[in-house]
Order: structure tokens, then sequence, then C-alpha cells
């Protein structure tokens, strides 16, 4: 039986993002300098409600050495910005045809720190990138067109209510297929799962946060691990405190997982046999433990994931998943603690 159900409820223009307010412990953005005061929670963006194309980890004052210069680099910067944001409009074309448990692994490692993004169609697959509203946790995933039992799209941007993608995708086992098309009349998504029709309203993708740019940074600690053993550490660490460190020692080729509570500590130690891959260097950074936890959630079972970090450094969270047709990178700002 064949059930026809639309959505509109998604029609409406989401409200502005809230600014995160300052609690006691405050927020200090990464590209700058931390205040030098209590612990603080550094931010991977300065202000991704404004819509402008910032250079986060250049020096202003450069802009100015020369006029040719800055016209030289003004033109490039432009170049540089045009080339990013080649499609703005929604895709002529999308038709797609995906196994359940695959599309609800990438809706929901989102969801982790989003309720809406903007979903970029290309020939190739999917690609979205997104931040959480107070700056702190990032995530750049993409969904190649392998991971799809049929793909025909042209390029082209979505906003999509991932909250409301996520609750009708409940409808589908992990190996039922899930067929997705863009109705470029209605400018819905239409979601077909066994026999059910559901139409689903998109998002304007300007009224959605601008997608971040990801920092290059040279972070000297690399770690390759089972998913399961960082899982074991955040457990541990959640029983003494809300936040979490990450530290390496080079002479020991060890990394210890390690929390400190008001009156208990614990430490959890990853030698050789608990390691697939290091990359040593001494440093430490700590984090916020309900990030760690979010991301963490999101490993599927078995699945080797990539820690590169550095002292008072984000982290990167890498690793695969749909027999590695699917990429995920999470970056999580560290705690910065000052004497």
């Amino acid at each position: 039986m064949s059930t026809n159900t639309e959505s509109d409820t998604a029609d409406a223009q989401p409200a502005t993002t809230p600014d995160v307010e300052s609690e006691t412990e405050s927020d200090s953005e990464i590209d700058t300098q931390p205040e030098p005061e209590v612990k603080t929670e550094a931010k991977l963006v300065s202000d991704p409600s404004v819509d402008t194309d910032t250079d986060t980890g250049g020096d202003g004052a450069a802009e100015n050495d020369t006029e040719g210069e800055t016209e030289t680099e003004s033109e490039s910067e432009g170049e540089a910005d045009d080339a990013a944001e080649v499609v703005t409009s929604p895709p002529q074309q999308f038709t797609a045809a995906i196994k359940g448990g695959a599309i609800k692994e990438f809706v929901s490692t989102l969801r982790a720190i989003v309720d809406e993004a903007k979903i970029r169609v290309g020939l190739d697959g999917i690609h979205t990138r997104a931040v959480d509203p107070a700056n702190v946790a990032m995530y750049d995933v993409s969904l190649a067109a392998g991971a799809f039992e049929s793909y025909d799209a042209t390029e082209g941007v979505l906003g999509v209510n991932l909250e409301r993608f996520e609750e009708v995708l409940k409808l589908a086992k992990k190996n039922d297929l899930v067929q997705l098309s863009f109705n470029t009349t209605s400018f819905k998504l239409v979601i077909h799962i066994d026999g059910v029709d559901f139409t689903m309203a998109l998002i304007d993708p300007d009224s959605i946060r601008k997608e971040p740019e990801i920092p290059e940074m040279d972070l000297p600690i690399s770690l390759t691990l089972e998913e399961a053993q960082i899982s074991r550490g955040v457990k541990a660490a959640d029983m003494v405190s809300d936040h979490i460190r990450f530290r390496c020692d080079e002479a020991e080729a060890s990394v210890y997982i390690e929390a400190e509570g008001d009156t208990d500590n614990v430490s959890l130690e990853l030698a050789d046999d608990d390691l697939v891959a290091l990359s040593a260097a001494d440093g430490n950074a700590l984090y916020s433990l309900d990030y760690v936890n979010d991301i963490s959630k999101q490993f599927p079972k078995g699945t080797e994931i990539t820690l590169t970090f550095g002292s008072d450094f984000p982290m990167m969270f890498e690793y695969e998943f749909s027999d590695g047709e699917c990429d995920v990178l999470a970056m999580l700002a560290p705690r910065i603690q000052s004497d």
C-alpha cells in the first residue's frame, strides 16, 4: 500500500542563529590570541553569521604592503572566492537511490552538531560542511556517488532541515532502498521508502549559516586506533570530569586519554598494542567532553579513527564508512587554559 505524505512545515525561514552568550568560561576565537583569563573555549571561525570572505589565518596589515600587491591579492582572493562559490542555485537534476543505512549515517553524523545544512550536490556525489552554533565543532562530510545504488545529478545546492530528514529516514531499515529526487517545480525533496512517498520542503540555502573554512594547521601528533579505544577513554573520563585531555609522550611512544575531577582522576594509556599507527611528539590539549562524546558516538563500530592534534590546537577526527565511499572529517576547538 502506498502512502503519500507532504511536509510544509519546513517552508518557514529559520530564525537567525543567536549569538552564543558568554558564560564563566568565555569563548575566544582560534585565529586570535586567547585572553589571559580562566579556561576558555577556542572557536573554529570568527563570525559565521556574517557572510564575508575573511582570511581567518592572516594578518590584515599585510594586505596594505603595496598598492600593486593589494590589487594582485584582491584579484587572487576574488578568483578563489568565485571558485569556492561556483554554484548557489538548486541542481537542475538530482535523482538517486541509496541503502537506508548509508544515508542515515550521513545525516546522523551532521546532526551531532547542527539541525540544518547546505548539501552540495555534484557530479561525483554530495558534500556538506557545517559548524555548530557555538563555533566549537565542525564537520566536513563527503558521500561519493559510489555509495549510491544509482546516482544522476547536476551541480547545485540544497538547504536541508536535517532534523526533519532524520525523522523521515527512520522509516527505512538498514538495507531498504531510499530513493531521493529533487522536484524542480515545487523545489521540494521527494523521498520514497518502501511504498511511502514523502515530499519534504527545503530551506533557502542563503538563510543557512555560511560554510566555514578549514584552517591550515601543522599538527605534530597523529594516531590511528579502533573506535572502541576512544569510546573507553570517553566513558572513563565522563565518570570524573566534563573535560578530556589527550596527551602524547614522544619518548614513551604513548598517548594518554586523561580527565581530572574535583576529587578523582582517570588516565587511559594507549601504547603500541592499542594503536594502528602513531606519529609521536610531546604535546597535550584539553577538549570539552560533551563535544568529544557527541562526535565519538557517530563512529561506526569497528572503524579505524585517525586523531591529529597538538598542544592547545584543534583536534581532527578522520574516518570512513560505506566501504570507503564516505569521508568524514570532524574538527574540535580546544579548551585554552591560562596560568
